[in-house]
């Protein structure tokens, strides 16, 4: 069968997510145009790699080539959609990550548990040809769909601090680690950021440990109405 490009099905999109969807889209336009002005580049580029991640569900659609992906639904975007906009605008922007400690764990919280989500509907999606997904697999899954996502942010921050000199991982002295007092971390900024990674691991598995029993009461109690 040959390769085909479709059309993007954007009418299939509830009005109050693809609005929503809008807000977000044009928010990270903003942000980047902004941090770009002031000679932020890394919040720059982290603001247009959301801007792109906003259109994963367009894409899915667009190059999907009538596989498994075509059957993502919406919302899991909406949710995606939703961490990107609290994280972005309300966390960076706004100085949340900067002022408040619990705010990024709070964060990694909430990417867990949309992570598993996302997860656990993919697990039934892929195996849908196959039969009925068993709702351990699917938790199983999601759970460890959550985690891939949190390693592969850590990656992210471990890259940024090493190419181009930021303190994502609190590995270093500065702005970011005035917060902390550095006697608590056996005064040494390299055990602060091993804190600072492991403890945003262990929240990303909190999360993902709450999203997953959520999938599987709520799949289950559908099944229990059919």
């Amino acid at each position: 069968m040959a390769y085909k490009i479709k059309k993007d099905p954007i009418e299939k999109v509830p009005k109050g997510q693809l609005i929503f969807w809008i807000i977000v889209r044009a928010a990270m336009l903003i942000c980047a145009g902004y941090s770009f002005i002031h000679g932020d580049l890394v919040m720059g580029f982290e603001s247009v790699f959301c801007f792109i991640f906003t259109h994963l569900w367009d894409m899915f659609q667009i190059f999907g080539n009538g596989s498994f992906i075509e059957e993502v639904t919406p919302l899991s975007q909406t949710m995606l959609n939703i961490i990107i906009f609290i994280g972005i605008v309300i966390g960076s922007y706004f100085g949340l990550f900067d002022n408040y400690k619990w705010f990024d764990e709070f964060m990694h919280i909430m990417s867990g548990m949309v992570c598993a989500v996302f997860g656990y509907d993919f697990a039934v999606i892929i195996q849908r040809k196959k039969g009925e997904c068993a709702a351990t697999l699917a938790a199983i899954f999601s759970l460890m769909f959550a985690l891939s996502i949190a390693v592969g942010w850590e990656f992210y921050e471990f890259l940024m601090d090493t190419l181009h000199g930021t303190n994502l991982q609190l590995a270093k002295a500065g702005e970011e680690t005035a917060v902390f007092d550095i006697s608590k971390f056996r005064g040494e900024y390299g055990y602060l950021g091993l804190f600072d990674t492991m403890t945003d691991m262990m929240m990303n598995t909190i999360g993902g440990l709450i999203g997953m029993v959520f999938m599987i009461v709520v799949r289950n109690r559908k099944k229990g109405k059919q």
